[in-house]
């Protein structure tokens, strides 16, 4: 009997040994796709003509690579910045960075009527509209974009209006936004 059960090991050994193994199993590296980040802070003294040193509200410095047209406002040490990169294989690469600083002044342009109309955008995230047909409350950058948003009236149901604005060009004396299809242009005289 125990020749049998010996007999039956060996022969379960042998079918073992005899079995074919698995093919090796590859493993293929995956490109990664870059991550977008949206992010808030100041420019540092380390900037240059092709890198924004970006300190972000963490503390933590950056270094992003940028083009001529994906900075709005420019690159001013100091100044408070709202940038969206990418990462791809350890690079950072700017797609937008507006310079909320050079953002917040008063901002005029003549209206359909002749008289000068303005927008007030200030370092707290106000806003103030002067004989616009249009009132606004507060300001804030996302996704590169202008947001302004309109006050909530008393008793009213519905939920507040904002609005959002391209950001076309701004420079020290010059903000283009477009809203849709219509393109408005403030100049800035303080």
């Amino acid at each position: 009997m125990t020749g049998a059960v010996l007999l039956g090991l060996l022969s379960c050994e042998e079918k073992k040994k005899n079995e074919p193994t698995d093919p090796a199993v590859e493993i293929v590296p995956v490109k990664e796709m870059p991550s977008i980040v949206e992010a808030h802070g100041t420019i540092g003294d380390g900037s240059s003509m092709n890198v924004i040193e970006f300190i972000n509200d963490d503390g933590d410095t950056l270094y992003i690579s940028k083009n001529g047209q994906s900075v709005m406002g420019g690159v001013v040490a100091g100044d408070e910045v709202e940038v969206i990169y990418n990462v791809a294989d350890d690079d950072i690469f700017a797609s937008v960075a507006v310079n909320l600083t050079s953002l917040q002044h008063i901002w005029t342009q003549r209206g359909a009527d002749g008289r000068e109309q303005s927008l007030e955008l200030d370092a707290k995230g106000s806003a103030t509209t002067y004989n616009m047909g249009v009132e606004y409350d507060a300001w804030e950058v996302k996704d590169g974009l202008l947001l302004l948003h309109s006050p909530k009236k008393l008793g009213d149901e519905s939920p507040a209006v904002v609005d959002s604005f391209e950001i076309m060009q701004l420079t020290s004396d010059s903000l283009v936004l477009m809203h849709g299809e219509y393109v408005t242009e403030f100049e800035r005289y303080n």
